[in-house]
């Protein structure tokens, strides 16, 4: 099933192309008058996908938007003089489920795919539906409406010759020739389009899907994907406290340590099929595992460091309490800790690390295995159920850019709970405390946060090492320069992907100014809240005070 636009634009322009090489019989009024409903269905969709992309139709400067409501209205006007399709016509019946109808289907899922990154008050819920701020982006999305305009234009030009009637043919003359000026205008104006967006995902709601033994081996590979969507989302909204839900401590320290496991699988699964690969890509991978190695290890530190932090809001995780007294009991004045269900994103992190080990070690293997280390599955078994070795590589950089977004976000979401952070602590316990646990301090909140700046540089390194072996694995690198332009909106100033990785052409690849993504981003230094204690922040967190101009007096 497709999942990202370009596969749907691909879906829906293959299904244009074999409906008019069928055209309608003649003198079918019936048929003639299925198609023109589904042709103006399909023009509805490429109409409300262009004003996505913000043209619409106007007399000055006409773009692809003008002459396609043109031949919309043209295709209305004849579909007036033929009956209104039957409900279920005899001869017809089957054109729903046709080629055409199908096209449709795939054009309605493109509408519905750039809507689901938005919220009904039209709030961007992933990074990725900032991507579209960029003009190269809505130039992608005018230049592939133009290739359905076009596809339109062949069922409309295969309609003419079945038609009968000097009216029809006028209306069908018009409608095709309005429909090719789109299909003109709008490559025109899609003429420097980034092609990263074919890669354009699916938003996932954030439901988590357990790893199941009995899911088939050669399914990990799409779970996982699913799972990096879902925990991007996730990422995106703690960032800027727009969930249902904000991730608590206990949610962060143990999501941690489940990243930590998932980067230490990923270098193994790495290390496991460098054996199996030349040595000049061997190498590459290694190169890649050492770096995935590094970034478990980062999140292993930051994880450490909530050893001792509760959250009052989900003490899920906290340290051995003692046994209430008896006396406390029976009093009545003992109150058991609330019990706060797990974050989902904790539940997809757990269930990613879980399909990882699946993949290595199979499909009987948790978390929870015992020691000795189970044994690992053929290298070629797992290259074949990822799809060889650029599938391997593309789904673990998928993996550790998603740590990326997960590393960026989690600044600001222990900045957002430190009110409700307590400590036992004995190093900064302060004189004057009368309970075992004291409100966290504002310096510890401080460097808890910063920790994470280290955490996001070791992803970002294993996610370029996975991408600089792309000439040696042939892994499709549309998704990371997506990222590369959604990640522009996070952290400002910083690009995704390192400058020697080469670009196709007709892509956007210069590194943007700080002030410049600055001003056009959503940035963390802007969503960031300063602590009360006035702890220090991280360097990406400060905001540089830019110099004032002074103002043009007007004189006479």
């Amino acid at each position: 099933m497709p999942t990202t636009l370009g596969e749907l634009y691909d879906t829906a322009g293959h299904h244009l192309r074999v409906a008019a090489a069928a055209p309608p019989l003649p003198g079918d009024v019936q048929e003639q008058a299925v198609v023109l409903r589904l042709l103006d269905e399909l023009l509805g969709h490429v109409q409300s996908t262009l004003e996505t992309a913000g043209e619409r139709p106007r007399r000055l400067n006409p773009g692809p938007a003008t002459p396609l409501a043109v031949a919309r209205n043209a295709l209305r006007r004849m579909a007036r003089r033929l009956p209104a399709p039957a409900p279920t016509p005899p001869d017809s019946a089957g054109l729903y489920d046709a080629p055409l109808g199908r096209a449709v289907q795939a054009a309605a899922v493109v509408r519905d795919l750039l809507a689901g990154h938005h919220g009904q008050d039209g709030a961007p819920l992933t990074p990725y539906a900032l991507a579209f701020t960029e003009r190269s982006a809505r130039a992608y999305l005018v230049h592939r409406s133009a290739d359905l305009a076009g596809g339109a234009a062949h069922v409309v030009r295969a309609l003419g010759r079945a038609a009968t009637g000097e009216a029809a043919a006028v209306q069908l003359h018009l409608a095709r020739t309005n429909l090719d000026h789109t299909f003109v205008s709008g490559r025109a104006a899609g003429e420097h389009r980034n092609p990263a967006l074919a890669a354009f995902p699916l938003a996932l709601p954030l439901a988590p899907r357990p790893a199941l033994p009995t899911d088939p081996a050669d399914t990990l590979s799409a779970h996982l994907s699913d799972d990096c969507e879902r925990l991007s989302r996730a990422a995106f909204e703690s960032l800027h406290g727009r969930g249902e839900r904000t991730l608590s401590g206990s949610d962060i320290g143990q999501m941690a340590r489940w990243l930590a496991m998932g980067n230490l699988l990923s270098g193994r699964l790495l290390l496991h099929v460098a054996a199996h690969a030349d040595a000049e890509t061997a190498e590459g991978l290694r190169e890649a595992a050492d770096r995935l190695r590094t970034a478990a290890q980062a999140w292993q530190h930051s994880a450490s460091r909530w050893h001792r932090i509760v959250d009052l809001t989900d003490p899920r995780a906290h340290p051995t309490l003692p046994l209430p007294d008896y006396q406390l009991v029976r009093s009545g004045r003992f109150t058991p800790m609330p019990r706060t269900p797990p974050h989902p994103a904790l539940l997809i992190a757990r269930a990613s690390t879980t399909r990882l080990g699946q993949l290595l070690y199979g499909r009987d293997w948790t978390p929870e295995t015992p020691k000795p280390r189970s044994e690992q599955r053929d290298a070629l078994e797992i290259l074949a159920d990822t799809g060889g070795l650029a599938g391997l590589t593309q789904t673990l950089y998928r993996t550790t850019a998603t740590g990326w977004q997960l590393a960026a976000a989690m600044p600001v979401t222990v900045r957002r709970i430190e009110s409700t952070l307590v400590t036992d602590n004995i190093d900064h316990r302060p004189a004057d405390a009368t309970h075992r646990f004291y409100p966290l301090p504002g310096h510890q909140a401080g460097r808890l946060a910063e920790h994470y700046e280290k955490v996001t540089e070791a992803e970002q390194a294993a996610a370029a090492s996975l991408v600089r072996t792309a000439p040696r694995t042939g892994m499709d690198t549309a998704r990371a320069r997506l990222d590369m332009a959604a990640h522009r909106h996070i952290r400002s100033g910083q690009p995704w992907l390192p400058l020697e990785t080469p670009a196709p052409q007709g892509t956007e690849t210069e590194r943007p100014s700080a002030r410049a993504a600055r001003a056009r981003s959503t940035t963390v230094a802007r969503t960031a809240p300063r602590s009360a204690a006035g702890g220090a922040q991280p360097s990406h967190l400060r905001e540089v005070q830019q110099p004032q101009l002074p103002r043009r007096s007007h004189g006479r």
